[in-house]
């Protein structure tokens, strides 16, 4: 989930990412500068992957811990610091790890510019994960009701799950269930803004998936279990 200025607190950050157990995690909005990218360096981090920003705003990062035997291929680091692409193999598996957040504004042609990173599917196993700034579901990821039709990058990022067989597997598992990801503050609602896409391969692999408290940041930390 997002960290923004909680990095802050970085001490009490890795204490929450740890008592989730969590393998691999994919931060957003770390609002680390290039000087500083050792920042997330700790114990239980084997591998650090980045995309940070010339000022201290957004920020996207990839950690893989010390269980994961992850053999690094390729990265693709988007300097304006919204979005991480790794490639790599854990076990014999071909991997494909795309982390997003978001711009907090209508842009469609963003995600269709990311999406088209992707490598060929059918020779990778992908998960998309991050803060989209987005809702794909108009009427059930918002706790208030829609005063206006879904955005144009809503339209898009369904298209895009469509044309690429992603599925959001929260959604899938919860067909009509609701559970947010984010308060605004400004609007005082809660909605559904943080998501794991998953190749449609790995659906059988799937434990669970869930969205936990908020806590530290003002976004839920989002949790993917594969078997």
């Amino acid at each position: 989930g997002s960290l923004g200025v909680y990095l802050k607190g970085t001490s009490k950050v890795f204490a929450h990412l740890k008592s989730l157990a969590a393998d691999i995690v994919f931060l957003q909005e770390t609002h680390i500068k290039p000087t500083r990218a050792n920042l997330l360096k700790c114990r239980w981090v084997n591998q650090i992957f980045q995309s940070t920003f010339s000022s201290k705003a957004r920020g996207v990062a990839i950690l893989i811990s010390k269980s994961i035997p992850f053999r690094h291929v390729s990265t693709i680091c988007d300097p304006n610091g919204r979005f991480l692409l790794v490639t790599g193999h854990i076990y014999t598996h071909h991997v494909t790890l795309l982390n997003i957040y978001g711009p907090n504004f209508d842009n469609p042609n963003f995600f269709s510019k990311v999406f088209d990173l992707l490598p060929n599917l059918s020779d990778t196993n992908v998960i998309v994960g991050g803060d989209f700034n987005c809702v794909i579901d108009n009427y059930l990821d918002r706790s208030s009701q829609p005063t206006q039709l879904p955005s144009a990058a809503s339209a898009t990022v369904n298209n895009l799950m469509l044309s690429t067989h992603l599925v959001d597997i929260w959604r899938l598992q919860h067909p009509t269930d609701r559970d947010y990801s984010f308060f605004s503050q400004r609007h005082k609602s809660y909605s559904r803004i943080d998501y794991f896409l998953l190749d449609s391969n790995l659906i059988s692999n799937v434990i669970s998936t869930k969205y936990h408290n908020i806590l530290i940041s003002d976004h839920s930390p989002t949790s993917l279990v594969l078997d």
